[in-house]
């Protein structure tokens, strides 16, 4: 297994991530987390009750 590269300026890695989560109504919820893995600052967070495709590729843009 190769270690990993020691990062050392912004925007080399970015980490994704997806959450869900229920309402108490019902409904749910769906997070998309982007976060630069150098400076840990997040750069984008989109929540709705529908994530689709299309819009997670104009986040990552």
């Amino acid at each position: 297994m190769r270690p990993r590269p020691i990062l050392t300026a912004p925007n080399q890695e970015w980490a994704v991530d997806f959450a869900s989560d229920v309402a108490a109504s019902g409904r749910r919820l769906r997070i998309f987390s982007v976060v630069d893995s150098c400076t840990r600052e997040c750069l984008a967070l989109e929540a709705d009750t529908l994530l689709p495709s299309r819009r997670l590729t104009r986040t990552l843009q």
